[in-house]
């Protein structure tokens, strides 16, 4: 049910000079008059966020002085929002502070991060008092890993609806890209240190265990909460493949990131028999047709594309004091934070996930997620804007409260996307 907020809310937004957080504001703006809901930014520099407000032709919002080094100027931000929208990496760096506040001040909390051990420690220490507070922690509220949670929860409903329950997710991502797109244009600096700290924080890496973010862990009882459960009924296989004359890689940016928030949603899910079952998931990018020449092309590049998450992974399982001297020497190598994807490349691309799905009860039937924009820098900031708004203007069901997921805030309101450029069709 939902919970009817003030008269106006208001959204927080950190970050916003960032290659994400530029379009998330300008989002922001054109939406919060028709949604009837206030913005206001927190900067460590406000005169940044005006400059660039002028030079884009901005509305400018409210903005106050904030410092997620600065407990003070942090909580006093914080505590002006009903929904903030933390889009300041790299997380997990900079985020616990934020976390910390929102909780504290009562606040519902959006990040991007699809920094696993960050997650992790949000699901351990955040859950209870986050819980006790009324409030929301959402990450990877964008590309990674809002589409695929919500369309696996949108087929999740309508099964319910049919008095059945989901037994297996199949997705399939393919993006129109436009000709002679380059690597920089298709990854952030932001994004490539946020690997840096993953590699550099000291917990133990959880990339590739889809079960690491399973709320109050049941062994042994077969259901969506028991971790050999989940692990047995959906191992994480890298692999280059094909399938219906198309080759398929391991999903992009990296195919550790969605499965163990897809499993959280269903263990916490409030549709009737989702919890009692795990979940049978895989997803992959569709990198184009199988045959000839071109074909073979392609399926070396599927074949790249898990070598290098491979490494990705075993990378991540090297002793720490190993893996703190290689995020050395990558952080001075990649490019910073701040640099990325701008102009037509955020918006000249569209992108498609076409879901099969079957119940317990014998059925399959498909879903599809359309979408406009580039994934991670147009579409991703218009997901987690329009998300926050949907949280200010009607609040969250109790089964959202604590360390949540996209799906569980977003609580089945598919229509909410539109304005994101995403249109979602089941059965």
């Amino acid at each position: 049910m939902d919970c009817i907020q003030n008269p106006r809310p208001v959204v927080g937004l950190l970050g916003a000079t960032g290659i994400t957080g530029r379009v998330a504001l300008a989002h922001l703006a054109a939406r919060a008059a028709e949604a009837g809901v206030g913005v206001v930014v927190g900067a460590r520099d406000p005169e940044r966020v005006r400059a660039l407000c002028a030079e884009r032709g901005i509305p400018v919002p409210e903005i106050v002085p904030a410092d997620v080094t600065d407990p003070g100027s942090l909580r006093a931000f914080v505590r002006r929002s009903d929904v903030l929208v933390n889009l300041a990496g790299p997380y997990t760096r900079l985020a616990p502070p934020v976390l910390a506040a929102c909780v504290a001040e009562g606040v519902h909390y959006l990040d991007l991060t699809g920094e696993s051990q960050l997650a992790h420690r949000t699901d351990r220490d955040l859950d209870a008092p986050a819980r006790a507070a009324g409030v929301a922690l959402v990450h990877t509220a964008g590309f990674e890993a809002l589409p695929a949670d919500v369309l696996v929860d949108a087929a999740r409903r309508h099964a319910a609806a049919h008095g059945e329950t989901l037994r297996t997710a199949d997705l399939v991502t393919s993006v129109r890209t436009p000709p002679g797109t380059g690597f920089s244009e298709s990854v952030s600096g932001g994004t490539l240190q946020s690997l840096v700290e993953v590699l550099r924080d000291p917990d133990p890496a959880r990339m590739g265990d889809v079960a690491a973010r399973l709320p109050a862990p049941a062994p042994g009882t077969g259901t969506a909460a028991d971790p050999g459960a989940v692990r047995r009924t959906s191992p994480l296989r890298l692999r280059a493949r094909t399938a219906g004359g198309r080759v398929l890689a391991p999903m992009s940016p990296l195919a550790a990131i969605n499965p163990p928030v897809v499993h959280r949603t269903q263990a916490l899910s409030p549709v009737p028999g989702a919890a009692a079952h795990p979940l049978a998931f895989r997803e992959a990018a569709d990198l184009g047709r199988s045959g000839g020449l071109p074909g073979a092309g392609r399926f070396a590049a599927a074949t790249a594309v898990t070598a290098v998450q491979f490494l990705a992974g075993l990378a991540g399982r090297l002793p720490h004091p190993v893996r703190a001297r290689l995020a050395g020497v990558l952080a001075a190598r990649l490019p910073q934070a701040g640099t990325g994807p701008t102009g037509d490349v955020l918006t000249g691309r569209s992108w498609t996930t076409r879901g099969v799905f079957t119940t317990h009860q014998g059925s399959t039937f498909p879903a599809v997620l359309k979408a406009q924009g580039n994934p991670g820098y147009g579409t991703t900031p218009w997901l987690t804007t329009e998300l926050a708004l949907r949280m200010a203007v009607h609040g969250v069901p109790d089964a959202a409260l604590g360390s949540s997921t996209p799906a569980l805030a977003l609580d089945g309101d598919l229509d909410a996307l539109l304005p994101a450029r995403v249109r979602i069709t089941v059965g």
